[in-house]
């Protein structure tokens, strides 16, 4: 990997932001009957971040890597803050991009992390495509070629009569399990109401793992009321039912009842995620590479979620960079990563080559790349710094 002249061919000349598709409104085509017949419309276009988007080039010598989508506030980070101290970068050093110059104010926080974790994995992407070695087999070694799904049901309607049927396809699908959302309608009603719901939904899914997924939407004794509940459907974890670490959170873990917590996707700050694993708060780990600062950082907490005795399943929102992690674990440290069962055939749209599930399992990543190339919707850049 290292020219005539003795530069690496990875060395980052130039970074690039190429406009993308927003994200199509309604629901994606080719949606199974089951499944169609319970979707809920995705509120994603109507977000700015969704209807304006970019994909991130870093130019080496000779070839690129790539990264998206990322909304126009993330784009707008890379070029001001990260762009300039990209440049000159060997994105075959990923431990050195922390210690690249970083401009402005706006260092901490979402968008911040965002934009640090798209230029880490766009990074990645032009290692390997350089290399011509996996982004697992750059992380260490590729351990698993298949890594196995659960469904995130989190676009469906949990309540609605032909829910049960959505279930029972997605358990015939061969998924790992299958995730439900705890609606705020289902949640008015009370827990008999959701013990109800929810247990018919578990019966349709069988032998199959049952999660459940609170979106924070739970008060205090909203959640409280509904723990016995969980524990009697055996779910293999309740993720934020509850602004995850706060006093509330303390108050429900104390409360127990044997339904192991889950959270982590949405701390993106590294004492924020060190806070939640090492003090005890989660049973269970999600970390986002997309969010959390990139694959190396989700690596370093996916095994210390190890060393601490606890799984950990990559949230779904960049599925490229969660199976590429995935593939570098065992299934003890990942047992499954996240595919939304309505969301995600939209995030495919913005590949050239968007995945197909087999049997509830995608590839880890077998050939040169993180991600098949981005479809951009302009012959030219929208910014480009560096030449």
């Amino acid at each position: 990997m290292a020219r005539r002249d003795g530069g690496a061919v990875t060395v980052v000349r130039a970074v690039r932001l190429w406009p993308v598709a927003g994200q199509q409104a309604g629901l994606p085509e080719g949606l199974p009957d089951a499944v169609a017949a319970v979707a809920l419309a995705p509120a994603g276009p109507s977000w700015p971040e969704h209807r304006t988007r970019f994909a991130i080039e870093v130019v080496g010598d000779g070839v690129s890597g790539w990264h998206a989508p990322v909304g126009e506030g993330v784009a707008r980070l890379v070029v001001d803050t990260l762009a300039d101290g990209l440049v000159g970068h060997d994105a075959a050093a990923p431990r050195k991009l922390g210690y690249r110059p970083r401009v402005g104010r706006h260092q901490q926080g979402a968008h911040a992390r965002q934009a640090v974790s798209a230029v880490e994995l766009a990074c990645w992407d032009l290692a390997s495509r350089a290399s011509g070695r996996s982004v697992p087999e750059l992380l260490g070694g590729t351990v698993r070629a298949q890594v196995p799904l659960y469904a995130s049901a989190l676009g469906l309607d949990p309540a609605h009569p032909e829910a049960v049927k959505a279930a029972a396809w997605i358990a015939e699908q061969g998924f790992w399990g299958q995730k439900w959302p705890l609606t705020k309608e289902l949640l008015r009603q009370g827990p008999r109401v959701v013990g109800r719901v929810l247990r018919a939904l578990r019966e349709a899914a069988g032998d199959g793992r049952f999660m459940v997924d609170g979106l924070r939407r739970c008060r205090l004794d909203e959640a409280l009321a509904l723990m016995p509940v969980l524990a009697d459907l055996d779910v293999a974890f309740a993720e934020e039912l509850l602004e995850p670490g706060g006093f509330a959170w303390a108050r429900l873990r104390v409360a127990g009842a044997g339904v192991p917590m889950a959270a982590g996707e949405h701390a993106v700050d590294e004492h924020e995620q060190m806070q939640l694993l090492a003090g005890g708060a989660v049973d269970v780990w999600q970390t986002d590479p997309g969010w959390s600062g990139g694959l190396a950082r989700s690596l370093h907490t996916t095994e210390v979620a190890a060393d601490l005795g606890m799984a950990t399943f990559p949230h779904g929102d960049r599925l490229w960079a969660a199976l590429a992690l995935a593939g570098a674990c065992c299934r003890d440290k990942i047992p499954a990563v996240e595919w939304h069962l309505t969301l995600e055939p939209l995030r495919q749209q913005v590949f050239t080559e968007p995945i197909v599930v087999e049997a509830g399992l995608l590839p880890s990543g077998a050939g040169a790349g993180l991600a098949p190339l981005p479809v951009t919707s302009s012959p030219l850049p929208a910014w480009e710094v560096g030449s």
